[in-house]
Parts: C-alpha cells; structure tokens; sequence
C-alpha cells in the first residue's frame, strides 16, 4: 500500500475549475473586487476608442492596483509577473495578463481619478458603520522623495553650476570642430553632421538648470533639479528630500483626509488637513486631536470659532509646566483677574495694564502688565532683573489657557492618548507595507501616489471589518 498521495503534476480535471474556487470566501481579493466593483468609471472609460484592439476594463486595471497597494506591492512588472502566478490576482484579472506597461500608463494617465476613488471609498466605510464623525486626528509622516539628496542646490551653487556646464558645451563644439577629419569615425554611416549624445544630454541639463533658476524666488532657497518639489525635510533618520505625507484618521482608524506637502512643518498644514478630510468624507468633526507640531494662536482661535473641541498642546506646554514648578515666580504663577484687568504675583501685588506693544520676535500684538511695588519688595532679585516685573500677554493667551486646562483633566488626558492610534496607521504603512519613499514626483503625483497607499490601508480596514 502506497503512504503517499500521488503527485502528478500533469493531471488534468474532470470538468473545467472557477477561478474562484481558488479563493477563500474571506480573502482580501473579494473584498477588492466588491469595492472596485461599485466605482463609477465613466470618465476613464470616455477615453478608450472603439477603434482597434480591445482594452482591458478600467475595473480590473484598478483592482489589481488597489489589491497591490492593500499588500505593499506597488510595481507594475511585479503585479504583472503575480497575474501569471497568483490566484487571488489570477482572480482579479479575470485570468488575463496584462503587461507591465498597460499597468503603468493606466496608473499614469488617471492619477487625477485616484481622489475620486480614495472619497468613494470613505463613503463605503460610512455605509458599513466605519469613519464615523466625532473625533479627527491628526498627524504627518515623511517619505523620501525620487530625487537624490546631492540635486538640491540654491541660486549661487545653480549658477556655477550652469557656468561649468556651459563651458562643457563650449569645449565639446570646439572638439567635434577640431575632429572633422575623422567624422567617418565618429560618426559611422550617419550623414556627420549629428550632435554627440554627450552633447545632447549637457544641452539638456542646461535647460533643466535654467528653469530651476527661474523658480528660485530668493539666495537663499534651495531647489532639487530632478524634482522641484521636494524639500529637504527632517525625517527620523536625519534630513533628506521628502514628502510631508498627511493624514486625517478617525477614531476607528480610517483614513479620510490625505495629500503631500513639502512643507517642513507640520503647523502651517492644520487647518487643511481638517478642511481636506471634512471635504472628503463629507463630515463634520466637532474634537480635533493632534500633537504640539499643528499648534499655534492662529489655529486655537480658528477652531474655536469653528466651535471645534481643542486637544492639541501648545509648543511651550511641557517646558513650562516643569519651570513653573520650579520657579514659584514663573509667568504661569501669575494669576489673572478678569474683573480688574490685573494681574496679581505670588507676592500678591498687582500688575496693571501699561500698553499694547508689537511683539517683533512672535510676530503678534501683546498687552503689557507692570508691576509698580517691586522696588520696595525683598523678593524682587528672584523675580526679574529689572527695575519693574513686566508681562507680556498674548491677546489669545486665555484661549491657550482653557486648552491646556481641558488637556490636563482626566478627560482631557483620555482623549489625547487616542493621538498615539494615528502612529499605528504609519507602522503598518511604513514598517509593515515597506511604504518609506514615493515613486512619483511633484505635490499633484505624490498626492496621488500617498492616496492610493492610503486607499490600500483602508481597504484592509474594511476586510477586517468584514472578518469580526
């Protein structure tokens, strides 16, 4: 008797299989498949001609897609190659094989599409009781740009750059003068009078510097020549040219807000974020959540007005809080009387109002408090230098105030630490998925790029869904 099942690698099936035998009724395939399914592609099929060969579908094309970026594969001639040899994209694309390149121009050609998708698809997470309104968190991740590190140059370095390349030129037109006698062997068979390739390349490169140098507004800014976009940005591995890849998530961890910037401060992106996100998933969220990189006086008031629940520390909360503690006269010991317009010390002097001043170095209006009694105090010496213990109170400073005191309640404190769930967002699109760089180049393509990763997360979020 035999022990082992026979292998016969050949054997052929009684009656012809369903591809969809091949995969489970849980698998992520079918989860790509019944979304995908749903987008109106209208506008992307407008394009095709009913003249010559047949197109593949834009449905599939975007299932293969959406299903690679779900399983951190974003290659065209990788997703190609897994048509001839895995099931669940045998699955997908319907046991056609199309090529690397049909891939990749489709995802080319219909970048502008990939927002539609991305906002489709946060719709459908709301239909199954995901993404929820209620809390927006907040958060910014840096990937590496296309671009090398050593292209970035500012006006003065451009310029003597463009002066060597210049005199290359100059110095190669002069040798294919001197070398006319030898055309035949330069030049082969052709007529002689082509410019070298060396050439041509110089001649281009020369163009390139001339348009990065008409974008430089000022000495001093920098530019990458391959990508003019990218900025050198402190990521967590030191500075190099990247993105500034945001995201806008809810409390259940779906992302609904997401675009690159190349900003290297997260601050100057708040109120977008939150505008991006609300403008996609057609929400309103009433608590804002994000850590001190997206504070300023200008957000706090913005989002008050918008009757928005503040949890997002200012930049000096956790320094003064340690000196105030430290120094019973901190600024922060001063207590307010909003009856009187003073200030009282811990001496229980007051300080009243003097004027309202330019503050040059913050950039913002402040009133000034003085003190009067301080000469005739012994604990003047501990409490400032000069003759008069002065207070410069930003106008907003109450707004800051009330923030800091919502944040340091046991509510407040319950509700910041869902800041940290944005953070395993990033681990599994960075650690797990591999997602470090961007492949594309410009603000409009890697915006693109990031919301198809992004698209991919979510997808995976919704299959969890479907499993529990």
């Amino acid at each position: 008797m035999q022990k082992f099942k026979p292998v016969i690698t050949d054997q052929l099936f009684l009656l012809p299989p369903s591809i969809e035998d091949f995969i489970p009724q849980g698998h992520l395939a079918r989860v790509v498949n019944d979304i995908v399914e749903t987008i109106d592609v209208s506008a992307i099929e407008k394009k095709y001609s009913l003249l010559g060969q047949k197109s593949y579908h834009p449905h599939l094309l975007l299932k293969l897609l959406f299903y690679g970026y779900s399983t951190g594969v974003r290659s065209g001639r990788k997703i190609a190659m897994a048509c001839q040899q895995d099931t669940a994209y045998m699955y997908l694309a319907c046991m056609y094989r199309p090529d690397f390149r049909t891939i990749n121009d489709f995802r080319k050609d219909n970048l502008s599409f990939v927002h539609d998708c991305f906002s489709h698809i946060v719709q459908i997470c709301k239909q199954l009781g995901m993404a929820k309104a209620g809390s927006l968190i907040l958060d910014g991740t840096k990937l590496r740009a296309n671009a090398s590190g050593s292209q970035s140059k500012n006006k003065e370095q451009y310029e003597q750059w463009l002066e060597k390349v210049e005199n290359d030129i100059t110095d190669m037109l002069s040798e294919a003068e001197r070398n006319d006698e030898a055309e035949d062997k330069l030049y082969g068979n052709d007529r002689g009078d082509e410019l070298p390739k060396e050439l041509h390349s110089k001649q281009r490169l020369k163009e390139k510097i001339k348009a990065a140098l008409e974008k430089i507004k000022d000495d001093k800014q920098r530019i990458n020549l391959t990508d003019n976009d990218a900025k050198y940005i402190m990521g967590k591995t030191g500075i190099d040219t990247n993105y500034n890849c945001q995201a806008a998530i809810t409390e259940d961890g779906i992302i609904v807000g997401a675009y690159t910037s190349n900003n290297p401060s997260d601050r100057s992106e708040t109120i977008r974020s939150i505008e991006v996100a609300e403008q996609t998933s057609k929400e309103k969220y009433d608590t804002i959540i994000a850590d001190s990189g997206y504070a300023s006086y200008g957000h706090f008031e913005t989002l008050h007005n918008c009757n928005k629940n503040i949890y997002m520390p200012d930049q000096a909360m956790l320094t003064e809080k340690e000196d105030e503690q430290k120094n019973p006269y901190h600024r922060n010991n001063f207590i307010y009387d909003s009856t009187k317009n003073i200030f009282k010390c811990p001496e229980q002097q007051e300080l009243t109002y003097k004027r309202t001043s330019n503050d040059n170095k913050r950039k913002q209006f402040v009133d000034v408090y003085e003190c009067k009694e301080c000469p005739a105090c012994d604990k003047r010496s501990l409490c400032t230098k000069g003759k008069y213990r002065n207070l410069n109170v930003e106008k907003r400073e109450w707004l800051r105030k009330e923030i800091r005191e919502q944040l340091q309640s046991i509510k407040g404190q319950i509700i910041y630490k869902k800041r940290m769930l944005i953070e395993s967002v990033f681990g599994v699109l960075k650690h797990n998925l591999k997602y470090l760089d961007l492949n594309l180049r410009g603000i409009e393509k890697t915006t693109a790029e990031w919301q198809l990763i992004c698209i991919g997360y979510n997808i995976k979020r919704i299959h969890k869904l479907k499993l529990s």
